[in-house]
């Protein structure tokens, strides 16, 4: 059986590239749009000397700052952050691999493509080290298994690498990862080393320059600390040494962004989504985020309501700080419900949440374990929720975008139901 570990790893890296190479049979256009205002800045920094209208390929979208020659992105540098080893290996390669090094040819698109694959799987294996410390490998494997499958966390790591979603999903599960240990050390009453600190506060800071409204998700350590610790005085005496070089950490990765700005606007700080704001704050779409033809996430991401309603169940008997978990969840929906576009423009489901479902990984994996008690309960789990996954990825290879605007609305989700189940 050893072997069959051996080749488990690389087998998973196959088919995750065979999945991301049939979903990008035009692997350019990741290069394009919103993904390319993410990745922008490492053309413009490492090839072009400079943010000049050459670094950009949709000059349609990424245009110069007014009153400059500059091209501005009101995507914060995150992603690009996080793309950069990619991005310099495709470029390294792309001379002896016969590619143009542009920053544009399709070597550079294949690195984005692979960027994906590794933050999906190395968000999911921090998932897994989390849970199987709690769970069982089989009600651990399922639970992260159909969190891909059954929700848009697929289409955001396959289809569109280039968002930063799957992003996202790595450093909230890193977060989590972080926050169990620390939950572990304080009932154990030890001390954290300094690379700890370092390593929770810039996960934090990478966790809000890639998208600035997940800082919400950073309630979840805190909250884990405020209910778990016994004595916040001597903790905070005892972590100071570490927690005040993390305070400059977290800083650390703003500084290309102040530097960015300033450079583009004069102005180290700027509201980069003009015209675009809260609208709705006082009369939030709620519903409709929920479960409008217009993505809404229950609609089509089903299989969250499973962890959903045992989090509510549960929430009494916490074991990983449910009750906070449902907090974010509630203030997220509330925040994506007050947007302008509530819907967020032409996406597959409601891609504001792809990166809370690392969030779900632990009452999920509780949830089938609890059912794993009783065959029947469990069967009847398994039967449903694979229908829901056949559903999830039904719909994701049959999307045509866009699925929003006056003419896309339940009959027109009911057409694309029928295709998938014939009998109905």
């Amino acid at each position: 059986m050893s072997w069959l570990k051996k080749l488990f790893v690389p087998v998973i890296i196959l088919l995750c590239t065979l999945i991301s190479i049939n979903a990008n049979k035009h692997p350019e256009k990741l290069i394009w749009s919103d993904m390319e205002g993410y990745y922008v800045y490492l053309p413009a920094v490492f090839i072009y000397d400079g943010f000049k209208k050459e670094a950009v390929r949709d000059t349609a979208y990424i245009k110069e700052y007014p009153g400059t020659n500059i091209i501005y992105s009101k995507y914060t540098a995150g992603v690009a952050i996080l793309e950069l080893p990619f991005f310099l290996t495709a470029h390294f390669l792309s001379k002896p691999l016969g590619y143009i090094p542009d920053g544009h040819s399709l070597i550079y698109a294949y690195a984005l493509m692979a960027a994906g694959i590794f933050y999906l799987l190395a968000g999911l294996f921090l998932l897994w080290k989390v849970a199987v410390q709690y769970y069982n490998r089989l009600a651990v494997a399922l639970a992260l298994f159909f969190l891909l499958a059954g929700t848009n966390l697929y289409y955001y790591s396959f289809f569109q690498p280039a968002m930063s979603h799957v992003f996202s999903f790595f450093l909230f599960a890193c977060l989590l990862f972080q926050t169990e240990k620390l939950a572990v050390s304080l009932k154990n009453n030890k001390p954290f080393p300094i690379s700890f600190w370092l390593l929770l506060a810039i996960t934090s800071g990478l966790i809000i320059l890639t998208r600035p409204t997940n800082i919400i998700v950073l309630l979840y350590p805190f909250l884990r600390w405020l209910k778990e610790c016994s004595d916040k005085t001597a903790f905070l005496k005892t972590n100071m040494k570490g927690m005040l070089p993390a305070a400059l950490a977290f800083i650390l990765p703003f500084i290309p962004q102040l530097i960015y700005w300033h450079h583009v606007s004069g102005k180290s700080i700027i509201w980069s989504y003009n015209n675009e704001s809260f609208i709705y704050w006082k009369e939030p779409k709620l519903i409709r985020v929920l479960i409008d033809p217009w993505n809404g996430w229950l609609l089509y991401s089903p299989v969250v309501i499973f962890p959903l309603i045992w989090m509510l169940a549960t929430r009494k008997k916490s074991k990983h700080a449910e009750s906070v978990i449902l907090l974010i969840f509630v203030i997220a929906t509330y925040l994506f419900a007050s947007w302008w576009a509530w819907w967020f423009g032409g996406a597959f489901g409601h891609r504001s949440y792809v990166e809370f479902y690392a969030l779900l990984a632990l009452p999920f994996a509780s949830f089938i374990s609890w059912l794993q008690k009783s065959k029947w309960k469990l069967s009847l789990f398994l039967f449903t929720v694979m229908i829901f996954a056949y559903y999830n990825l039904g719909l994701t290879y049959n999307y045509s975008p866009p699925w929003d605007g006056p003419n896309w609305t339940y009959e027109s989700v009911w057409l694309e139901i029928r295709k998938l189940f014939f009998f109905l």
